[in-house]
């Protein structure tokens, strides 16, 4: 039966999501608040650890062959070349024309004469059309959809920099005078924290890939200073993992923690405070006074910056449907059936992370599905290759078929071709940017 879909996100996981339902038949329309890949496109300068064939779908690579478009199978590409060769050809496919509505903001969405506490745990509540307040240049106006996907991701929703998680003191008058995405410090960032006081504060691999470049600009630019604080003691920063499949992940943990270990030394450009959080800060002209303490909450330092980079990771935006009928994690703030599981199998290494079946995408509230990092909630294990599984058992659940899968059928359409992936590798590889994912 075809139906209206609303995906909303117009990331990897929303394009992929709607791709697969637009294959399906049904009649798909893509929310994006920004532009086609906006967070990709922010970290465009980083190169991924994982190869091309881990970062996409087998449906995607087929609709790019009909096109006359391939990708390679080796070779790890950057933020930007993700969206270029895959993102970009994708959206302007047949299947996809004229369902992206970008630049165009959903506020909020509910259910249509039904507020959250009506029909409680029913599906009749189905019989009700998702209602979507959607705002564009043009202005206000409701749209409606039998089924919702919410692929809006994580990283427009940074953590804050306060000791135990909370906003701390000031910090929420300064606004975008934070840094809180990863900038491209050697690039075309590079003027704006050469020869100034920098302050990083997070301790996942985004934090690893700032401190890198950050000692980098220490050496290479005289007057550049550099102070990197993660909130737990920490020797190293960064545990590898023993035989890490993933190069460029071991390559970045071990400089990271090289980087680290300098900073313990007097005189080093970047100095490394480990058991210490942000306490509070404010403007001082036209620098930044940050308070710093140590985990036990006595004072460490009081000193002046010209920047501060905020990397502490990103959560879910709960708000956008805060009148649907949503159970969340209470640790994690994710839909609580895939973060029981998640939760019961926590580690350190995202790749050791389990495969949830397709019922753990199931909420109280029939239809919607939510996607995608930000089916996480805070955690950082998320990985490309888990959300095109959920996109697969997503479509399963709505078709009442378990053997729906357009991947499988688009890979065994495939001309066979040898591969220097090796089985466990192609099962376990993480495809994610090193500035994603978490130590």
């Amino acid at each position: 039966m075809r139906r209206r879909v609303a995906v909303l996100g117009a990331g990897p996981i929303g394009i992929e999501t709607a791709l697969y339902a637009a294959q399906l038949g049904h009649d798909v329309t893509v929310y994006e608040t920004g532009e086609l890949g906006a967070a990709v496109r922010s970290w465009g300068h980083v190169t991924m650890f994982s190869p091309w064939a881990l970062n996409t779908s087998a449906l995607g690579r087929a609709r790019l062959r009909l096109a006359g478009r391939e990708l390679p199978e080796h070779g790890t590409p950057t933020g930007a070349e993700y969206v270029a060769r895959y993102l970009e050809p994708l959206a302007r496919d047949p299947l996809l024309e004229g369902r992206l509505r970008l630049h165009t903001r959903v506020v909020a969405v509910g259910r249509q004469g039904l507020r959250k506490g009506d029909l409680i745990g029913r599906r009749e509540r189905s019989l009700h059309p998702f209602r979507l307040l959607i705002e564009d240049r043009e202005g206000e106006r409701i749209h409606h959809a039998d089924v919702l996907f919410d692929c809006t991701g994580t990283y427009e929703s940074p953590n804050s920099l306060g000791s135990g998680g909370m906003l701390a003191p000031g910090e929420r008058w300064l606004g975008g005078r934070l840094v809180r995405h990863l900038p491209d410090l050697l690039g075309r960032d590079r003027a704006r924290f050469a020869g100034r006081r920098v302050l990083l504060v997070g301790g996942g691999l985004s934090a690893a890939t700032a401190a890198v470049a950050l000692a980098r600009l220490c050496d290479e630019v005289p007057g550049t200073q550099a102070v990197w604080v993660v909130r737990r003691p920490v020797s190293p920063p960064y545990p590898p993992f023993a035989a890490d499949p993933l190069p460029e992940r071991a390559r970045l943990m071990h400089a990271a923690n090289a980087v680290a270990e300098r900073g313990r030394r007097p005189g080093a450009g970047l100095r490394f405070l480990d058991g210490t959080s942000v306490e509070a800060l404010h403007a001082e002209g036209h620098q930044l006074r940050v308070r710093l303490g140590s985990s036990q909450g006595s004072a460490v330092s009081d000193e002046l910056f010209d920047e501060v980079l905020g990397l502490c990771g990103y959560g879910p935006d709960r708000d956008l449907y805060r009148e649907l009928q949503v159970h969340e994690c209470y640790a994690s703030l994710g839909p609580m059936k895939l973060a029981a599981v998640l939760l019961g199998a926590a580690g350190g290494d995202c790749m050791a992370q389990p495969v949830p079946g397709p019922e753990t995408l199931r909420s109280p509230e029939p239809d919607l599905f939510i996607l995608g990092s930000k089916s996480y909630g805070r955690g950082s294990a998320f990985l490309l290759q888990h959300g095109h599984q959920q996109i697969r058992g997503a479509f399963t659940l709505l078709h009442g078929d378990p053997a729906l899968d357009l991947y499988r059928d688009a890979e065994s359409a495939r001309p066979q071709r040898s591969s220097a992936l090796g089985t466990e590798t192609a099962r376990n590889a993480e495809p994610v940017r090193a500035a994603e994912a978490a130590g």
